[in-house]
């Protein structure tokens, strides 16, 4: 079936489809209890079978219950799993750093996962931009194996930030200062850390070991030391990939939120290199959409993605969730970007609300009249019948909270409203959840050919620099030594022409003075 099953109507089933409808954006909101993973997202994710998906599984058992369905249906399996490192495949951010902004970008959300929203002083910017000169160093100044979060902890241990002396510049000032002037890694330092004071600098650099200390952890090293499938790879082919995140633990938010916003930057880029489209278009099903932290500019990716081939099914138990993370503003015009909104349950009034306005309103016929009776010697009633009409809500909020839970409205933006049934995965594909059970905890991520291709390249590319340097250094002092062979051939040459000239002969006899003669 081309398209997202929204739910049943008449026995029929209600789905979006891919092809005509304004944009493949879906918004689901469904508190506890509504049925949203066995109604959306397994649902849906038995049901595609062309595009790559891309799911977020807040405890794992979308991969336990589908993964193995999805293998049967020739998809790639990968799984990103930010709640038991050692079970995923790595992902090392730095592996999408081509440009300095985006080690800013890098540095701006490692910092940021230790600082509260809106406390970006002066100590937060001194934190990202060291962490930012430190991660062009690496990128430039260091071997491929040391290109990652845990070569950057090293370069910290390794280089001390206080000096030998007072008014000398310290080992770490001196790593960057012997960088050519205009070395980004160099600029970035002087114009940050470099400039901060004496006190306030070792308190920068704590701040700093303090946030990235729980990259140091033997299991979160080893995950982002290296990426063992290219996040392109979802937009080049037939890939499903499990993110699972932790739940009750937003210890790595920040970091989640980096890896959606490479991805999302990734796929944009490989579209941009394939005229503005995907040559393989990708599902996002975004559960515990808020989890995932706040991203900038999502409003802008809801509103160009479907161009690029991309839909995206964003999942929240209420709006206010919603509207807390982003504001009521920008929380308005990311539901507008969605072509179909979808009710499960409204676990608030807020919800509640907005689903009934949604909705609108209708006109209603609702009868008035009289009656009376007389009790005169003969009894007599009389009645008289009368009509008006009067708008109410198609349904309150009221209405709204006490749907049946196994009832969901969908409200499109080109169609009217209707009542459905939710489409159960379990109704749909029976047993289907059942054929095929893995476990999350066995999961063994494997890096992918091209992927140690790609570093094996990387490597040789490195030894060809490190040779390139060398035979340089070696010119060079080759070049000096000849040089100052030559300036001593020279003086030495110099101090026998002196020599010479300062030897003066015996002056010859003047007959003309020989009184004697």
């Amino acid at each position: 079936m081309n398209g997202t099953i929204l739910g049943i109507v008449n026995k029929r089933i209600v789905y979006q489809n891919n092809s005509t409808k304004p944009n493949r954006n879906i918004f689901v909101v469904g508190g506890p209890g509504s049925y949203k993973t066995q109604s959306v997202v397994i649902t849906n994710l038995f049901n595609e079978t062309e595009n790559s998906i891309v799911v977020t599984d807040p405890k794992g058992e979308l991969y336990e219950k589908t993964a193995g369905i999805k293998l049967a249906q020739g998809y790639q399996v990968h799984v990103v799993n930010f709640a038991n490192m050692a079970h995923s495949d790595r992902y090392n951010p730095f592996d999408y750093i081509q440009r300095d902004i985006q080690a800013e970008t890098v540095a701006t959300k490692i910092v940021q996962s230790e600082n509260a929203e809106g406390k970006k002083d002066v100590w937060f910017s001194t934190q990202r931009q060291l962490l930012k000169a430190l991660i062009l160093f690496v990128m430039n100044h260091r071997s491929p194996e040391q290109r990652n979060l845990a070569g950057v902890t090293q370069v910290l241990q390794e280089n001390d930030v206080e000096a030998e002396e007072k008014g000398a510049d310290s080992p770490l000032d001196t790593l960057f200062l012997d960088l050519t002037m205009t070395d980004p890694a160099r600029r970035a330092y002087e114009l940050g850390f470099k400039k901060a004071k004496g006190e306030m600098k070792a308190s920068i650099i704590e701040s700093l070991l303090a946030t990235i200390s729980k990259f140091v952890d033997k299991e979160v090293a080893n995950f982002t030391s290296f990426s063992d499938f290219d996040l392109k790879e979802i937009g080049n082919a037939k890939v499903v990939l499990y993110v699972i995140i932790p739940v009750m633990d937003n210890t790595y938010e920040s970091f989640i939120n980096l890896f959606f916003s490479q991805l999302f930057d990734e796929l944009y880029k490989l579209a941009a290199d394939h005229h503005a489209k995907l040559p393989h278009q990708v599902d996002f099903i975004l559960d515990e959409f808020v989890n995932l932290g706040k991203f900038p500019k999502y409003e802008e990716f809801l509103a160009t993605c479907r161009g690029y081939g991309i839909g995206v099914t964003t999942i929240c138990q209420t709006l206010t969730q919603l509207q807390a993370l982003y504001g009521k503003d920008k929380a308005e015009s990311i539901l507008g970007n969605h072509a179909v909104k979808i009710c499960l349950n409204a676990a608030n009034d807020v919800t509640a609300k907005y689903f009934s306005d949604l909705l609108g309103k209708s006109t209603v016929k609702v009868e008035t009249g009289s009656e009376s009776t007389s009790h005169s010697k003969e009894e007599s009633h009389s009645k008289s019948d009368s009509y008006s009409y009067t708008s109410r809500s198609l349904m309150t909020p009221d209405e709204i909270m006490r749907m049946p839970e196994d009832q969901s409205l969908l409200i499109f933006s080109n169609a009217r409203p209707v009542k459905a049934t939710k489409a159960f995965q379990f109704k749909l594909f029976p047993r289907a959840d059942h054929l095929v059970n893995l476990s999350q905890n066995e999961y063994q991520g494997q890096p992918e050919a091209s992927q140690e291709t790609h570093f094996h390249q990387r490597v040789a590319k490195w030894k060809a620099k490190l040779k390139e340097t060398a035979q340089k250094k070696a010119a060079n002092k080759m070049s000096q030594t000849e040089e100052e062979q030559q300036q001593d051939n020279l003086d030495s040459d110099l101090e026998k022409v002196s020599n010479k000239d300062s030897q003066t002969e015996e002056p010859e006899e003047d007959d003309d003075n020989n009184l004697f003669g």
